[in-house]
């Protein structure tokens, strides 16, 4: 076997070959480690040579400004553009927010923060005037001196001349760029006349007091039926059905023989006994009366002279059969009191509309109406409303109102809809305008009037009636030629909360520093 050789070493090798690392020089290695990473995260955290590309975003004061400080001619302002949503991003070139990706604003050079100027309120020296330090992300967040925001990001400062401290708590100025820019429009307020128009829909309904019953007021069969179905029109007198009743054949009989024995006595001398028959044919005949049979009815039976088995029961209204006890009513047995027929007179027909809570203060018994239907949009038939229901309805909140219409046509029929206008009394001369302008809190109602030069004024108002279209009537707040803004007034509204919680932090600032002054002098 040959003997195996080993590769022979170079001397590079040699001089590579290191000594074995000993447990000091270990602990000493990692030590330093920490120390060498402790000093380079203090740097990038407190930044103490001010570098800025580890400065946050709330300083972006571009650096092309802050060279031209010192170059010769840089007394003449460099042009910067701001977002109209985050004031603090400011940059020297046209571009797009990076918070919000809006188009950047050209700044006026009156609010712009003149490059290398330091961030303190050293108003004396010439620098500008800090008048507090906000939030970036929550305007109302307000403080005296710089920090960090509950958000963690850091303050803003709000400069002096960049206005809104120094105007009344609420008012607002914009730029008219942005005026332009988010479509701020507004409306002269004028004076007019304005009614209070209540629309609602109904459905008709059958005029209660022209439904008449027909019933018999003694028991007996039907033998013959001469209206048997819903729909029919009946004449007043017309025959309905023939009755067979025992009572009134007995009755009928009686009527005759008293008739017989009163015409017996007129010639005879005794006038005692002539007025007890003709007191008993009265009677008689009167009974009849009360179980409606008609005079007419009464007549053909004196002048038959003979009892009729079955009688004839007549309509005793003009109208349209609305409802019947029983298909088939030939050979049924009724008694006194049973409900057979139900007609309505459809000469006039009622409207059953609902009415909210709001509305009530302006319907009333009386009141003309104007009705029209969907099937007809022409055709429009006045009304008056008969009364008002007692009770509100507990679901839907509103109350039934009664209109009665005429229907000489006949052709208005029970259940269909109909549009109800109700038109209350005008007011003259009243502050108008749009409702659409009106900022309602469910507290107070605000509208934003123009006070010109860019400037906005939210005013609490009360309002009055609700005319029809986009009009709404003004009893205070606003005078005729006002202009009230119409468009963009939720945006101004957002700004105007930022401006009170600006004043309201103001005044408690001021007073803090009046307490205080006047506890030094102590």
């Amino acid at each position: 076997m040959k003997k195996e050789q080993k590769p022979s070493k170079s001397p590079r090798d040699e001089k590579l070959k290191l000594p074995p690392m000993g447990m000091e020089l270990r602990i000493f290695s990692g030590v330093l480690f920490i120390v060498l990473a402790g000093i380079i995260l203090g740097f990038v955290l407190f930044n103490p040579l001010n570098l800025p590309f580890l400065q946050g975003d709330d300083t972006r004061i571009p650096m092309a400004a802050k060279a031209g400080e010192d170059a010769p001619g840089a007394s003449e302002p460099t042009q910067l553009y701001q977002c109209p949503m985050h004031a603090h991003v400011i940059e020297s070139e046209p571009g797009n927010c990076p918070v919000c990706n809006m188009a950047l604003m050209p700044m006026d050079q009156a609010g712009a923060n003149p490059a290398g100027k330091s961030e303190q309120n050293r108003s004396s020296s010439g620098e500008r005037e800090v008048l507090y330090w906000y939030a970036p992300m929550d305007a109302t967040y307000m403080r005296d001196e710089p920090g960090l925001s509950p958000m963690g990001m850091k303050l803003v400062p709000k400069y002096a001349d960049q206005g809104g401290a120094g105007s009344a708590a609420g008012t607002i100025l914009i730029d008219p760029v942005q005026i332009q820019n988010i479509g701020v429009v507004s409306v002269e307020a004028v004076l007019g006349d304005i009614s209070r128009t209540v629309r609602t829909v109904g459905i008709l309904d059958f005029n209660a007091d022209l439904l008449s019953w027909v019933n018999t007021k003694f028991s007996g069969w039907i033998e013959k039926v001469n209206v048997a179905y819903v729909g029919q029109d009946v004449r007043k007198g017309e025959t309905l059905f023939e009755i067979y009743s025992p009572e009134l054949v007995t009755t009928q009989d009686e009527y005759l023989r008293a008739l017989d024995y009163a015409t017996a006595l007129r010639a005879s001398g005794r006038p005692e006994a002539r007025k007890q028959a003709e007191s008993l044919v009265r009677s008689t005949r009167e009974r009849l009366m009360y179980w409606d049979i008609t005079p007419k009815q009464i007549q053909e039976l004196e002048t038959r002279g003979k009892t009729m088995r079955r009688l004839p029961i007549v309509s005793p209204v003009d109208g349209v059969v609305v409802e019947v006890m029983n298909q088939s009513l030939e050979g049924m047995y009724v008694k006194p009191g049973m409900n057979l027929y139900k007609i309505a007179d459809m000469s006039s027909i009622w409207v059953h509309a609902d009415i909210y809570e709001s509305d009530l203060p302006w319907v009333r018994a009386g009141q003309p109406v104007q009705v029209s239907f969907p099937y007809d949009p022409g055709k429009v038939i006045a009304g008056t409303i008969l009364f008002l229901y007692p009770e509100v309805n507990q679901k839907t909140r509103t109350l039934k109102i009664c209109v009665e219409l005429p229907n000489e046509a006949r052709n208005l029929r029970a259940g269909m809809y109909s549009d109800v206008l109700i038109k209350g009394p005008t007011i003259h001369d009243a502050v108008l305008i749009r409702n659409s302008s009106i900022l309602r809190s469910g507290e107070r109602d605000l509208v934003f009037v123009e006070l010109g030069e860019g400037k906005f004024e939210p005013r609490e108002i009360q309002l009055g009636i609700r005319g029809e279209g986009d009009v709404i009537q003004v009893v205070s707040g606003i005078t005729p030629g006002e202009r009230v803004v119409t468009q963009a007034q939720f945006m101004m509204d957002s700004e105007s909360r930022v401006q009170e919680a600006i004043a309201q932090f103001m005044e408690r600032r001021a007073k803090k520093k009046k307490d205080k002054n006047a506890g030094s002098g102590e």
